[in-house]
C-alpha cells in the first residue's frame, strides 16, 4: 500500500493527542520478490549499503543508518503474525516529521518486512556483497552480479511465487492527551488472497493494496475536495477519516486500539 495510508493512520492517532513522543510505521509486504523488474530494483534499492536516504528522525535530526538496522518484533494480524521488521527508506520518515514538529514529536522510524524466504536471501546476498552489486567477469564482459541475480529471479518459479500473499501496515502512536500517557495502535486488514473473495486472489492483494488508495486520492482530488494547492505531502491534502471510509467501501478495513499507558507499574491498560 502506498506510504499515504500509513501517514494517515499516523495522523488519526496525532490528531487525538496533545503531544507524540513516538511514531513506529510497519509495513509487511507480502509478494513475490521479483514478480516485475522494478519490484526487483527496489530489493536492491532498499538495502543498497550506500543509500543515503534510510533514515529515522531522532530529537529533531534525520540520523542515517546501515542496512538491517534496528530489528523489531511486528506483531501482524493473520494470516501474516509476529514479523521481524527492519529500518526502510520510506517518505513517511520527512512527511510525518514536518506535519507533526507543533506536537514535539521526538523519533520517527519506519520498517518493513517482506515474506520470510524474501528476507532471508535479501541478508545473504547484503552479508556477502552481492546486494551492492560489484562487478564480475563473465565470458570476457563486465556485469553486475546483483543484475545477474535480477535477472535469474524473474525468470524463475522462486522468483514469480511466494507462499502468502498480501499487505499489513501497522502503525504505533506514543503520546500525551490530557497529562495522560497513551498508545495507539492502528493496522488494517483486506479479504483473504485464497480465492474465496473475488478479485483478491494471490498476488492480486497485494497490487490491490497498492492501487486502491491511490485511485482514491485521485477521485478526492478530482472532485476538488482538498483545498489547498500546489505541491503537498499527504498529511496536508487529506483527511484519515474520509481515507478510511472509502478504503472501507473496498474492502480494506483500518482498525484502532488504544492503551493508557500506566509508568509507574510498567503496565498498559486497553482503553477502546
Amino acid at each position: 500500500m502506498t506510504p499515504g495510508v500509513t501517514q494517515m493512520m499516523a495522523m488519526h492517532a496525532a490528531n487525538q493527542l496533545d503531544e507524540i513522543e513516538s511514531i513506529r510505521v510497519s509495513h509487511g509486504s507480502f509478494r513475490p520478490i521479483a514478480f516485475s523488474k522494478s519490484i526487483t530494483e527496489t530489493t536492491t534499492y532498499e538495502y543498497d549499503p550506500g543509500l543515503p536516504g534510510r533514515i529515522v528522525f531522532e530529537k529533531g535530526e534525520f540520523v542515517q543508518v546501515p542496512p538491517f538496522a534496528r530489528p523489531r518484533n511486528i506483531k501482524l494480524p493473520e494470516p501474516y503474525g509476529e514479523t521481524v521488521q527492519y529500518i526502510i527508506p520510506h517518505s513517511e520518515t520527512r512527511t510525518l516529521a514536518k506535519a507533526l514538529s507543533c506536537k514535539g514529536v521526538q523519533l520517527i522510524e519506519v520498517r518493513g518486512t517482506w515474506p520470510k524466504q524474501n528476507m532471508q536471501l535479501v541478508r545473504s546476498l547484503y552479508d556477502y556483497g552481492i546486494i551492492a552489486n560489484p562487478k564480475v567477469m563473465v565470458n570476457e564482459k563486465e556485469i553486475g552480479l546483483m543484475d545477474i541475480i535480477g535477472d535469474y529471479l524473474l525468470q524463475s518459479k522462486a522468483g514469480q511465487e511466494t507462499e502468502l500473499y498480501g499487505y499489513s501496515l501497522h502503525v504505533e502512536v506514543v503520546g500525551i492527551k490530557g497529562g495522560v500517557k497513551k498508545r495507539h495502535v492502528l493496522y488494517h486488514t483486506h479479504p483473504s488472497s485464497d480465492g474465496s473473495v473475488k478479485g483478491w486472489e494471490k498476488l492480486r492483494a497485494y497490487t490491490r493494496n497498492v492501487g486502491i488508495p491511490m485511485a482514491i486520492a485521485t477521485e478526492i482530488i478530482a472532485k476538488g475536495l482538498v483545498k489547498q494547492t500546489g505541491v503537498l505531502i499527504p498529511e496536508e491534502a487529506f483527511e484519515p477519516t474520509t481515507i478510511f471510509d472509502e478504503l472501507k467501501k473496498r474492502g480494506i478495513h483500518v482498525h484502532e486500539e488504544i492503551e493508557v499507558i500506566d509508568e509507574s507499574v510498567e503496565e498498559t491498560t486497553v482503553q477502546s
